[in-house]
């Protein structure tokens, strides 16, 4: 066998190792699938916008998931995490609370939007707090959180619930639309809601951010079996989270577009204000449970849920999966 003989077989060599290990790599990355995540929103909102974000930016992805969002409204949405339907809620915590407290093995993990962004809008004729009495004025159920914050706010003017007619009227568009009617003299919807009302000569009476209460916002609600079967999955998930945060933050254009998107905004003024709100100073960069917050909202249920007065705000936390997700660097 000549020298050039040698060499030429031993490129072929070369070349056919090579493609070997292409084929095997590439085997080895299509056979590894993402993993499953169902995380539900229990609510259409601009709050929604850190799971909105991820979403678009490929930051699940990235991760190696493959996460399904799902809108479900209400108490369904926590019947459907104590269920095992969805592995993770993203919600307003009340509900979440009243079902631990009534026996249901289910956590929370972290926390965004720890303000209180709601403001009671009026009608025209409406001027200041006090003139509420004997009007009436929408939430979206009975008993549920926004009732619960209006009965917080009426207690600042010298007033409480029973000095007002209480209407369930359904969610944030429907009670724009029972006050735009003249079903509702007054309701509770958020700040980009109130411009909607307020361009319409609809007033803002009360400013329930102004009045400082301390409060939890949307958190991240799971099993504790989830947490200990799927804990990688879990801290996959909230580092591409937290990376979503900082998203919101820097890339203020990109942010908007995805509001606009889910929302269907097209109002640029709107757009502005779902985004001001949800950035900034009203968006922690880092999702942690405020605990004194938890432990305001425990003590808002007992009057409606009295087995709530058993719980303690800190036996509800599992901050590890938010430790570890800040600690190990992601991909």
């Amino acid at each position: 066998m000549t020298a050039a003989t040698g060499l030429a077989d031993l490129r072929k060599l070369t070349t056919a190792l090579c493609m070997t290990f292409v084929v095997l790599w590439c085997h080895g990355s299509l056979g590894r699938a993402a993993d499953k995540l169902r995380v539900s929103h229990c609510y259409i909102g601009g709050a929604i916008l850190p799971l909105w974000v991820a979403k678009e930016a490929g930051l699940y992805q990235r991760e190696g998931l493959d996460v399904e969002l799902i809108s479900i409204q209400g108490n369904p949405a926590t019947a459907a995490l104590i269920a095992g339907e969805i592995d993770l809620l993203y919600c307003i915590p009340h509900n979440t609370i009243s079902a631990i407290a009534n026996g249901a093995d289910v956590t929370f993990i972290s926390s965004t939007y720890n303000r209180m962004q709601y403001r009671i809008v009026a009608a025209p004729d409406i001027e200041k707090p006090q003139q509420l009495k004997g009007k009436t004025l929408g939430v979206a159920r009975i008993h549920d959180v926004a009732h619960f914050y209006v009965r917080l706010a009426l207690q600042r003017f010298g007033m409480n619930d029973q000095d007002i007619r209480v209407l369930a009227v359904g969610g944030q568009t429907d009670r724009v639309l029972a006050l735009k009617s003249g079903r509702v003299a007054a309701t509770i919807v958020n700040p980009a809601n109130a411009l909607i009302l307020e361009k319409s000569g609809f007033r803002t009476v009360i400013d329930l951010e102004s009045l400082n209460f301390p409060v939890v916002g949307n958190m991240m609600a799971a099993r504790r079996t989830t947490i200990k079967e799927r804990r990688s999955v879990l801290v996959r998930f909230t580092r591409a989270f937290v990376v979503g945060l900082k998203k919101i933050q820097n890339e203020p254009d990109f942010s908007k577009k995805v509001l606009a998107k889910y929302l269907r905004l097209q109002d640029k003024a709107v757009i502005e204000e779902n985004y001001r709100f949800n950035s900034g100073s009203y968006l922690e960069s880092v999702p942690a449970i405020p605990v004194e917050g938890l432990r305001y909202a425990v003590e808002s249920l007992i009057p409606t849920v009295p087995a709530a007065k058993n719980l303690k705000a800190e036996s509800m936390i599992d901050s590890s999966i938010l430790d570890a997700a800040l600690r190990e660097p992601g991909k």
